[in-house]
């Protein structure tokens, strides 16, 4: 068993140029094993999901808690226990949503379910499902596996294609698509479709919904899903298939929405975080995700010419980062999953 220490040291203090002034990054847990995601508490804890099924609570002075109550999970691949955010009034609801691969009919598959948290009794109350793929499948691929709550009675997830690309143009089905709940567990809508897998969710600036997904060999893509609208995978891609050879054309046809940007070749991206913060006012509205593969926080800014890939934050500091998020205070933290760490960045005192 790993063991897990909290830990205040700072690691490096860089120039933050944009900002113009030191940033200093944080060590605020680590002895994690292969972090998903983390989430905000009020009154300064936080949550970190870990892909074996585990759930861990942190209070402000950092005690370390394990929840229980948790879902089982299918461990394989990249499933295991996923996403975890927060409800916008858990003070009076005390819900959390966490998203996992659910072991069902020989595979797994994508779900998402509700509870009540208590960190003080280590417990997650009245758990349950309210939204999955109808079947398991065996593959351990493509999960997808943000959420965003939308409201006090929706959440919008996103669903991968499970590595079977057709179905993310099969309008029925809920692979490859971002889905909008009802957290009553009684229906739920497609919201777009075309998807690959989609590991990062958040709003923009103008409160509507964003995403970053994986591409195959190249093209991955940040998106801006609306209604009904269809983003192209598989028939429209600027990927190639692994080893080469074109999936589909590198303009968009008639019908299929164009991403926001796209990196080829692919930085695996993961996790997706706006900034809104008073940290570091000159980055408001950037865009900020990690880069599994490349080892790095990536920050996006539009410009007159479209987006661009501005800055790599952290470049082969931190090994894998999964997931990125904005604390209330106006800090950047993040989960580098192969080191085991969540960090934070802060503008130095």
């Amino acid at each position: 068993m790993k063991t897990f220490c909290l830990l205040i040291i700072t690691l490096i203090s860089l120039s933050a140029h944009a900002h113009g002034k030191n940033y200093q990054t944080t060590i605020m847990a680590k002895g994690l094993d292969q972090p998903w995601a983390l989430a905000f508490l009020p009154k300064g804890g936080f949550l970190i999901t870990q892909r074996s099924g585990d759930l861990f609570c942190f209070d402000v002075n950092g005690k370390k808690t394990k929840i229980l109550g948790t879902p089982n999970v299918w461990q394989r691949g990249q499933g295991g226990l996923l996403d975890v955010i927060v409800d916008t009034n858990f003070a009076q609801t005390q819900r959390i949503f966490l998203t996992y691969a659910d072991p069902h009919a020989g595979g797994g598959r994508t779900a998402v379910g509700v509870g009540k948290l208590d960190c003080s009794r280590g417990l997650l109350k009245e758990f349950r499902q309210v939204f999955s793929e109808p079947n398991g499948h065996p593959s351990g691929y493509h999960f997808g596996s943000r959420i965003l709550q939308m409201d006090q009675d929706h959440i919008l997830i996103s669903v991968g294609d499970r590595g079977t690309r057709n179905w993310a143009q099969i309008p029925h089905l809920v692979q490859g698509k971002m889905v909008k709940i009802r957290i009553d567990g009684t229906g739920y809508d497609i919201w777009s479709l075309g998807h690959r897998n989609p590991q990062g969710l958040t709003r923009d600036i103008d409160g509507h919904p964003i995403i970053v997904e994986h591409g195959p060999q190249g093209g991955d893509e940040i998106n801006k899903p609306k209604y009904r609208k269809n983003y192209g995978w598989p028939l429209y891609t600027f990927g190639e298939e692994y080893g080469g050879g074109l999936i589909g054309p590198a303009a968009s046809p008639e019908g299929f929405e164009p991403p926001l940007f796209q990196w080829t070749p692919s930085i695996a991206p993961s996790g997706l975080m706006v900034y809104k913060g008073n940290q570091f006012p000159s980055w408001y509205g950037h865009i900020f995700t990690g880069s599994l593969k490349f080892n790095y926080i990536s920050r996006i800014v539009k410009t007159p010419d479209g987006y661009q890939e501005q800055e790599k934050l952290l470049e082969e500091q931190f090994a894998r980062i999964r997931d990125v998020r904005e604390a209330p205070d106006g800090s950047i933290w993040f989960l580098a999953e192969a080191d085991g760490m969540a960090v934070k960045i802060a503008v130095e005192p």
